[in-house]
């Protein structure tokens, strides 16, 4: 278990109050959620693009306590009991170990999924000009990779599932036991973390199958879309940006919501190979006012939603193979604006 995690969500608990309020719904993910990390289990969030995955990642780690580690020590090592070969030979030698206090935030590691990541990209790999210099054992040889700079703190993996196999093996014994070995050196180095990995559904194109031998290192929760309108509503507001001096009325507001939440609802979601996330929500939401401010007008009108909708949400959206729109996604979403402008008058 890392440093001060369980204490932190405990601590929530203990006040009454909802450790992940960032995230607007969604309460059966966070619940499981925040009962995995409390096991001290790594945990695996499947869900579509935007609907909070980093967000809640990102704050479990700035809720983190500061914590004392060795100065420029890449690791997080504890001056008291340094664990990475760096630390241990300046320790040997007699060498101070000096500290300094990192925040929660700087504890937290991100890592994005691709296939082009290698190994050494991850766990790091031996230099081999160091290595002929000092010998591949020795630590100054070593250039640590991302996934070890997570030591002591929280690894965010999003889009873990686009990962090569070769990648995903090299996870298992980190995942496993909380060590690293690396390449064909005998070299052994700490991982002491707790990994937030994310993945997109299984039917999405371009991503791989996780072996069942990975997935078994993991707690799975699913999240999805915002569960009702006033929710999205209430994310719009917390999170979308608001200009000086421009009135948006309840009117754009809501049909934008209705817009964006159209795509992932009949007769529309048949149509859609993709629908459009909360961030297709904000971004016409803040386009719709900075249109009304390039035109010097004080508020934002259903015209203004009809022009900007095409690129809020032209890279958000994908038509199935089977809709009639499969080649003419502009097409797809005039056709959805009028619709939906049309039901709302009634």
């Amino acid at each position: 278990m890392i440093e001060g995690l369980r204490e932190t969500i405990l601590k929530f608990v203990a006040d009454g109050n909802d450790m992940l309020s960032v995230i607007v719904g969604q309460e059966e993910a966070k619940r499981r959620i925040l009962a995995s990390l409390l096991a001290s289990h790594h945990v695996l969030i499947e869900g579509p693009p935007g609907v909070g995955k980093t967000t809640l990642a990102k704050h479990m780690a700035a809720a983190l306590p500061p914590i004392k580690v060795v100065k420029h020590c890449p690791y997080h090592c504890h001056p008291e009991q340094p664990v990475c070969p760096q630390c241990r030979a300046k320790a040997a030698s007699g060498e101070a170990l000096h500290g300094v206090t990192i925040s929660g935030e700087k504890r937290f590691i991100r890592l994005q999924g691709s296939p082009d990541l290698t190994a050494e990209d991850l766990l790091g790999d031996v230099d081999p000009t160091q290595a002929f210099k000092y010998g591949p054992q020795d630590h100054r040889a070593f250039v640590p990779g991302k996934l070890l700079k997570g030591n002591r703190g929280i690894v965010f993996f999003d889009e873990l599932n686009r990962v090569t196999e070769k990648l995903q093996n090299a996870l298992l014994q980190v995942l496993e036991e909380g060590i690293a070995t690396i390449g064909p050196y005998d070299v052994d180095y700490p991982a002491d973390f707790v990994m937030i990995a994310t993945m997109n559904p299984r039917e999405r194109a371009g991503v791989e199958e996780l072996s069942d031998v990975l997935l078994d290192r993991f707690d799975v929760a699913k999240m999805g879309y915002p569960e009702s309108p006033e929710m999205e509503r209430d994310i719009l507001l917390r999170h979308g940006l608001r200009m000086d001096g421009i009135e948006v009325s309840d009117e754009i507001i809501n049909t934008v919501v209705a817009l964006v939440r159209a795509t992932r609802e009949e007769p529309w979601e048949k149509e859609m190979d993709q629908a459009a996330s909360v961030r297709a929500t904000l971004s016409l939401y803040e386009k719709v006012q900075a249109l009304a401010r390039l035109d010097n007008r004080p508020e934002p009108t259903l015209d203004d939603i009809r022009e900007m909708a095409p690129s809020s949400l032209g890279s958000r959206i994908k038509p199935s193979p089977e809709s009639k729109f499969y080649d003419d996604p502009l097409g797809l979403i005039n056709e959805l604006v009028g619709s939906v402008m049309e039901n709302r008058k009634r």
